[in-house]
């Protein structure tokens, strides 16, 4: 924006503030919305952090060799096209995604939940960075604000969706199966690679100008908020697949003497287990209620997992049983 007033200057960059502010507005709310066992904000902002820095470079430097071969071998328009609307999608997604290397090395995924917050954490990270380019780039104020709100309302959801569709495909694979893992994840990287390329497509078409170019962006647009609306959808989904489970195996809990009845009755229902009285006081809530919740996560992975890995899950439920039981301390 060479050239513009100082005021304009300012506008701007309020603007572009606001659209990174909004990205980081959404990255808290995925993470809000994992009630029953939240994952450490810590690693869900390692995990942005990796989209932003390690995704888009990573991306970047992945894309470029058949984009440059694209544009050789069939001209910079149509290579430029196939090079957006195919490769793009194809790299980026495999760059995001590879994060998962690391976070399968914790103890942190239980299941697709958990897969969908850090697959939406490395979408929107990447978004960050690729948007702050794109802002760089624009020739005026009134562009800049076309960008932003294109880019913050729509295509930053985009990579957030398509990185969560990985990343569910992920936490349903995790305690599942090895046979299974590169099934899941291929159906979950090609859901991704559709919906990034979709949107690409279409905003590349908008983009030539016309009298159908606003038809096709509205089109774009409209999907976006179709798809937000579905993986708003599977997340309450999964979260009460969370709770039916949690109740069901902490009742066989109270059976074993691990917890009392009443506590079995609060703790899968997130509202209710936010009060105190229904705790004795020396118990630390917080401290108990995630074992009693990673005691019923555990169960349930032991049954879905093969038999060979079943002997780790035993060890953990152990280990989880005596810590409830220690921290309360005798009470059931």
């Amino acid at each position: 924006m060479s050239g513009s007033d100082p005021f304009t200057i300012i506008l701007s960059l309020l603007a572009v503030g606001a659209g990174t502010i909004v990205i980081f507005a959404y990255l808290i709310f995925i993470w809000w919305l994992d009630r029953y066992e939240r994952e450490p904000f810590w690693l869900v902002l390692m995990t942005f952090a990796w989209g932003a820095i390690g995704g888009t470079c990573f991306g970047c430097a992945l894309s470029a060799i058949p984009a440059v071969a694209l544009t050789d071998l069939l001209g910079p328009e149509t290579g430029g096209i196939i090079s957006t609307v195919v490769v793009a999608p194809v790299t980026e997604e495999f760059t995001k995604a590879l994060v998962f290397l690391a976070l399968m090395l914790t103890n942190h995924i239980d299941n697709e939940t958990d897969g969908l917050i850090y697959g939406a954490a490395t979408g929107l990270g990447f978004a960050t960075l690729e948007n702050l380019l794109y802002y760089a780039g624009a020739a005026d104020a009134e562009a800049l604000l076309g960008l932003i709100v294109i880019r913050t309302l729509f295509t930053a959801l985009v990579h957030c969706i398509s990185s969560a569709l990985i990343g569910m495909a992920v936490g349903y694979a995790r305690h599942r199966s090895k046979l299974k893992w590169p099934i899941f994840l291929t159906i979950g990287y090609i859901f991704a690679v559709i919906c990034h390329g979709t949107w690409n497509g279409l905003a590349t078409i908008s983009g030539f100008g016309g009298e159908a170019g606003p038809f096709f962006l509205l089109i774009g647009c409209g999907l976006v908020i179709l798809a937000s609306g579905m993986m708003f959808i599977l997340t309450q989904y999964s979260l009460n697949k969370e709770h039916k489970f949690i109740y069901e195996y902490l009742a066989k809990e109270v059976a074993l003497g691990t917890i009392p009845e009443a506590h079995a009755k609060v703790i899968p229902y997130w509202m209710k287990r936010r009060g105190s009285s229904w705790l004795p006081s020396h118990v630390d809530k917080e401290a108990y209620v995630k074992a009693a919740t990673l005691l019923a996560f555990r169960q349930h992975q032991m049954e879905i997992a093969s038999d060979s890995a079943r002997q780790k899950y035993m060890e953990e439920i152990a280990a989880l049983r005596a810590e409830v039981r220690r921290h309360l301390g005798g009470v059931a």
